[in-house]
């Protein structure tokens, strides 16, 4: 049961702080009081409750909500930090990736995911070297997702052991 009150503990703590901050009128208050403060300070909770427990199912989940919180934190911060929509599937590829450290699956999705957003990300860039390629590069760009959909599917429905 004590690993159990360990996420809300947590939880309670970083809300307290983070709602504290803002009745107080402090000057960090108006930067660190946003909702991706708060999906950063729900993945601490899970990521403690995790480590404590040494039960690493909630791991992954902890990971995701950090990095979002911190993608969409930091885009709102600098304006140098990339907002294109590639970056939310590059997050949960890093997390992916550093879950499978623990948990001993996952690489292989976040080397998917990651490939993918990396595709996505230079994108624009593949279609300028290959003007030669360009009709097929853009057919590719408009159906690609019925390429997600299939693989999806498959692994659904015909992919099961």
């Amino acid at each position: 049961m004590k690993k159990q009150t360990i996420f809300f503990g947590v939880l309670l703590v970083g809300f307290g702080t983070f709602f504290l901050l803002s009745e107080l009128h402090l000057s960090i208050a108006t930067k660190l009081y946003t909702w991706p403060m708060l999906l950063i300070l729900i993945g601490i909770a899970l990521f403690a409750q995790s480590r404590v427990s040494q039960e690493h199912s909630n791991l992954l989940a902890s990971y995701i909500l950090i990095t979002l919180g911190f993608h969409f934190y930091v885009s709102d911060l600098f304006p140098f930090w990339p907002t294109h929509t590639s970056m939310v599937i590059f997050m949960i590829a890093l997390s992916f990736l550093l879950s499978a450290r623990k948990i001993k699956t996952g690489l292989f999705q976040g080397m998917m995911l990651l490939a993918i957003a990396i595709f996505m990300m230079f994108s624009k860039r593949f279609e300028i070297f290959l003007p030669a390629v360009e009709d097929g590069v853009n057919y590719f760009k408009t159906f690609w997702p019925i390429l997600f959909l299939l693989i999806g599917l498959y692994l659904l429905f015909f992919k099961r052991k």
